[in-house]
């Protein structure tokens, strides 16, 4: 509504200097920056000044108090401003039509005789009262001002009381002449004779003062897009006009001048725009010229002069004006009510949830909030008691947290020492070296090396070799670790294959219910036949060490617990001294000082160089990856397991390291 009246405003009031095109752009521009800048303005009103609630409620009595009697006010200014440009209209249109009137009087006046033949057409008079006048015979030019088209023009024609009555209605259609002057004409027909009036700009002067002498109101014409002092040429078929300019001063001295002899002077003027059409052409009335809109002015002098002498001129348009500036003004009128209200509501709101939260935090309710929707002191206020109450409540749960975990944790420690292996595998022709740190009080990472048994009930030649990272820490983490190695050692002991064993293992994980994954790395050896079968669900690659060379074993597979059971496998053939390298992800991804993880291509690079031992191995690895680090500890799990394989040695004797009893606590 605003936004409509802002606009209405700025097509009434434009300047008397430029064209009507720019004026409406400019008002447009003006008004959608003055709108921009009021919600600014607002917005900073809301967060600086109204911040303090005090403020909110006396801003909020001047909105119900002052506010009323200041849209009156502005009501009423404004609707007088909106009826007097529109009463300057009339006067315009009033002005045009009693001078197209009168050029129809002295045509009609003179077809008379003309018609009758009483008077030759040369006789009779070129001009009267101000009138240039034309003749025609048989449709020719006969006698009368050359500046007359040749033809009579018939659409200029008034040749019926019906038609004088259409023309009556309606702001009469200026003409230019061969000068390029604006004029106003009128014709007169009867049978094959015919007059043409038309208002004289080098007799009365130019149009635009001839109907401001006669309406007292300041009035000039402009094309759209003129500008002062520039002719325009406008070529139509069979005809080219040169258009001069309409309006030729700038500046209010003459307009000043015009006031002063009406006895009106005033400083303050009112102002009014009335469309009157493109300029025609005189012979066949075709638009030659962009239209043309009447800029006028006046004083209230005049205004309240022709107002309460003529007041029956201000018909329906301006009380439709006037309503709609009531009905706008009456809305903002209802819209700061209701803002005013609604700030007061919602202070009140915000102080009684305020309130009703203390009350339930001195119960012993810590977990009362107030919801916050407010950017002022009070939504700083309802803010700072959330955070006050949080914390309490945060204090109080990390009482209970504390004993809680105290008893998880040792809980975690039994199950984490009955997980991993405990002691070293004794066997002929093969040497172990384990290390493992958990990240947390116990970790995802499992590992095993179980012995298989033979057909007779003893033990074989048949290792196997198990690594798995279980999602996630803690308990949890533990006790499907430890459901996970009662499966496994079932299925090893029942001679189950690889592939059989990890696809029960996958149906175990996932009856667990829960959206766990495991990934894993199983490899069953035979000593006696120097063969390594390994099946991989998504871990990390193994390593093969042979004659001072690293090769990666890759076997992309999917994890347990995922969907498929899509599982790579490798057989191996060992040779003598030929190392095996299992390890979980805690390696790869363990960042530097920079951030870097470690990586494939370092862990690939700290196995090369000697591997005279199993331990040698382990320890170079786990060296390369601490510089690395810089002595920082794991943030996941680190699990390694290193086999030398030696087939002419002894049963060897593989020592539990010294690492992992520090990690594990014990």
């Amino acid at each position: 509504m605003g936004l409509l009246l802002a606009l209405a405003g700025s097509i009434t009031v434009l300047s008397l200097d430029s064209p009507l095109v720019l004026d409406l752009l400019a008002g447009t521009v003006v008004t959608v920056v003055g709108a921009v800048f009021a919600w600014v303005a607002f917005v900073w009103l809301q967060r600086r000044i109204l911040w303090r609630v005090g403020r909110r409620l006396a801003f909020s009595y001047v909105l119900l108090g002052l506010l009323p009697f200041l849209l009156s006010l502005v009501l009423v200014t404004v609707s007088a401003y909106l009826l007097s440009g529109f009463f300057l209209g009339h006067l315009y249109r009033d002005a045009a039509i009693g001078l197209h009137e009168e050029l129809e009087a002295v045509s009609a006046f003179l077809i008379q005789p003309l018609e009758m033949g009483l008077f030759d057409p040369s006789g009779l008079p070129t001009t009267q009262d101000g009138a240039a006048l034309a003749y025609y015979q048989g449709g020719a030019l006969a006698a009368g001002d050359p500046r007359a088209p040749a033809t009579f023009p018939e659409w200029l024609e008034s040749d019926s009381e019906f038609d004088r009555q259409q023309r009556r209605s309606k702001v009469p259609e200026l003409v230019v002449l061969p000068d390029g002057s604006a004029t106003l004409a009128a014709g007169f027909r009867r049978g094959t004779s015919a007059v043409l009036a038309f208002y004289d700009p080098e007799v009365g002067g130019l149009l635009e003062r001839e109907l401001s002498r006669r309406s007292d109101v300041w009035t000039r014409l402009r094309r759209q897009g003129e500008t002062d002092g520039t002719e325009w040429t406008v070529q139509i078929p069979n005809a080219q006009f040169v258009l001069q300019p309409l309006a030729r001063t700038r500046g209010g001295e003459e307009r000043e001048a015009f006031f002063e002899s009406l006895g009106a002077s005033s400083p303050f003027t009112i102002v009014g725009v009335e469309m009157a059409g493109p300029l025609h052409a005189f012979a066949s009335g075709e638009p030659v010229s962009p239209p043309v809109s009447a800029s006028l002015a006046a004083t209230q002098r005049i205004v309240f002069r022709h107002l309460f002498s003529s007041s029956g001129q201000v018909d329906s348009l301006g009380w439709i004006a006037f309503g709609i500036a009531t009905f706008l003004l009456f809305d903002v009128f209802i819209a700061a009510t209701v803002m005013a209200m609604f700030m007061i509501l919602g202070l009140s709101r915000a102080v009684n949830r305020l309130s009703a939260a203390t009350g339930k935090l001195q119960a012993g309710d810590f977990s009362a909030r107030i919801p916050v929707r407010r950017r002022d002191q009070i939504g700083a206020l309802q803010t700072s008691f959330n955070e006050m109450a949080e914390s309490l409540e945060g204090l109080v749960a990390e009482r209970a947290a504390k004993h809680a975990l105290e008893q998880e944790l040792e809980i975690a420690r039994e199950v984490q020492k009955s997980l991993i292996p405990g002691r070293s595998l004794q066997a002929e022709g093969v040497e172990f070296a384990t290390y493992f740190e958990p990240s947390a009080a116990i970790g995802g990472d499992y590992f095993d090396i179980v012995r298989l048994p033979a057909e007779d009930g003893g033990e074989s030649d048949r290792l196997a070799v198990v690594i798995a990272d279980v999602a996630g820490h803690g308990l949890s983490a533990g006790l499907r670790m430890a459901m996970l190695k009662a499966g496994l050692l079932t299925l090893v002991e029942e001679g189950k294959p690889p592939r059989e064993i990890l696809s029960a293992l996958d149906r175990l994980v996932r009856s667990g219910g829960d959206r766990t994954f495991v990934t894993s790395s199983l490899s069953l050896i035979d000593l006696s036949a120097g063969v390594v079968d390994m099946t991989n669900a998504g871990h990390p690659p193994a390593y093969l060490l042979r004659r001072n060379e690293v090769e990666e074993i890759l076997l992309p597979g999917t994890p347990l617990g995922a969907l498929g059971e899509d599982y790579g496998f490798r057989r191996i053939e060992l040779q003598a001294g030929d190392v095996l390298v299992w390890l979980s992800d805690g390696f790869i991804e363990a960042p530097g000082g920079d951030g870097e993880p470690f990586g494939y291509d370092r862990t690939r690079d700290s196995l090369k160089g000697s591997a005279g031992s199993a331990k040698e191995v382990c320890d170079r690895i786990l060296a390369k990856m601490r510089r690395h680090t810089d002595g920082a500890g794991a943030q996941d799990d680190l699990t390694l397991v290193v086999m030398r394989y030696q087939p002419e040695a002894g049963a060897m004797e593989s020592p539990a390291a010294p690492e992992f009893m520090t990690a594990a606590g014990a």
